[in-house]
């Protein structure tokens, strides 16, 4: 193992385009001691039509509460605030809700995949709205706040009701196989070995005599469809709930948008949502896996790295899975911080630097921000009459400077050759 490698755990502080294979980086809110949470606002309204509504979605993983010791196992409190603001910033809505948790085992305090999900139905006429959910955690008196934006449609102007879209982790059915429950995914992430993706919404006709056409269609990140379907709707009954199944393995790319349409007596309303396919503990697919394993080179030897890539898939992935085992610096946690923030990294290099004809985490400016992480100052000259465009990176702890030229005028930086010595003294 390279040298290298110790000064990037001293870097990532723990005292030690496009590519397809994209990490999906814990939230840096998340895992650190704070009640960090998602949350969603989705519009929609009572089965008989009458009114219009939200449902706040608001969820949270174990390892994001505080858990103490209780008479048979552990027990934790939360407080929910949620205020919600009209466009003049007048609070209509306030409701404080008190939750309260329990575990029987200490490892389930800790865990990362045990979601909790806590939902309110708020009733709101059409409008613009700000919604401010707070989360406090009664244990440790620590909170996270969330604002988010949100739109009530003024369904007035159709002949029909739509809901939005919420994507589902998870659905329970009965014995006939009608869905009867189901849990939100509110990070739209789907990865490791979800077969389905399935995306819930509401309709309501008014007539038992009409008909409403959905037609949906999801496109890859450059803009190709990838998938295209319609159906009817008829009128009887009048509020129908839609559950949408997606064979996850007809997408092989990491980001992908939703359209979705419903469409009556040429009146048509229109949803959208992005949704994604991004790895959280070990890639799945054996193209995403060599990726990962490939991006490992600025911490690990090459020649290794050859000789791993022409393994079996599962010698690779048993590999994969052990080399960060082994770097762990919190074993006794889910969340491998080290692993965390070094794939952070190589994401946050490839939506920053990639070129034309490089992915960001092999262009050079990527290659030092995935091993320095971000500089403390970034001196930018794109436009300088006598002299081609440059950049001056200054790591002030690490006493580092990385000067950065575009001779071609089309974002390709290469560190400049008196700079090279720089990233290895």
């Amino acid at each position: 193992m390279k040298l290298r490698w110790a000064i990037l755990l001293a870097v990532l502080g723990f005292g030690l385009s496009t590519a397809r294979a994209q990490y999906m980086a814990t939230p840096q809110l998340s895992g650190i001691g704070l009640p960090y949470f998602s949350a969603e606002i989705f519009p929609t309204f009572t089965p008989d039509g009458q009114q219009t509504l939200v449902r706040v979605f608001i969820q949270m993983v174990n390892d994001d509460i505080t858990f103490v010791q209780a008479d048979t196992g552990y027990s934790a409190e939360i407080q929910l605030e949620i205020y919600i603001m009209d466009a003049s910033k007048e609070v209509f809505f306030n409701r404080s809700i008190q939750k309260r948790l329990w575990v029987k085992h200490f490892e389930e305090t800790n865990s990362r995949t045990t979601m909790n999900t806590f939902t309110i139905d708020v009733p709101i006429q059409s409008g613009e709205y700000e919604a401010v959910i707070t989360v406090l955690d009664k244990n440790t008196n620590k909170q996270v706040n969330r604002k988010i934006h949100f739109k009530m449609p003024d369904y007035q102007h159709y002949n029909f009701m739509i809901s939005n879209i919420l994507f589902l982790s998870r659905v329970e059915r009965d014995s006939s196989g009608r869905i009867v429950a189901y849990e939100p995914n509110l990070t739209r992430n789907y990865s490791g070995d979800d077969e389905n993706i399935y995306i819930y919404f509401n309709t309501y006709l008014g007539n038992p005599g009409d008909t409403l056409r959905i037609d949906y269609r999801v496109y890859d990140e450059e803009g190709r469809l990838d998938l295209r379907n319609q159906y009817l709707v008829f009128g009887e009954p009048a509020f129908q709930e839609h559950f949408i199944r997606l064979n996850r393995y007809q997408f092989d790319r990491n980001k992908y948008s939703l359209y979705l349409e419903a469409i009556k007596d040429g009146k048509k309303f229109q949803l959208n949502q992005i949704f994604s396919f991004f790895w959280t503990i070990t890639p799945q697919s054996p193209k995403d896996l060599d990726m990962a394993i490939e991006q490992l080179v600025y911490i690990f030897e090459e020649d290794s790295i050859r000789r791993v890539l022409k393994k079996s898939y599962r010698e690779k992935k048993a590999f994969f899975e052990r080399f960060w085992e082994e770097m762990d610096p919190n074993p006794e946690t889910e969340k491998n911080e080290l692993m965390d923030e070094y794939y952070r990294r190589v994401n946050f290099a490839n939506q920053n630097f990639s070129t034309m004809t490089q992915a960001g985490w092999l262009t050079d400016r990527g290659r030092i921000f995935i091993k320095f992480g971000e500089p403390d100052d970034i001196e930018r000259h794109p436009f300088e009459i006598d002299s081609y465009p440059y950049e001056i990176w200054r790591y002030y702890q690490l006493r580092k400077v990385f000067l950065f030229i575009d001779r071609t005028g089309f974002g390709d930086y290469y560190l400049h050759p008196s700079f090279y010595n720089e990233e290895f003294n």
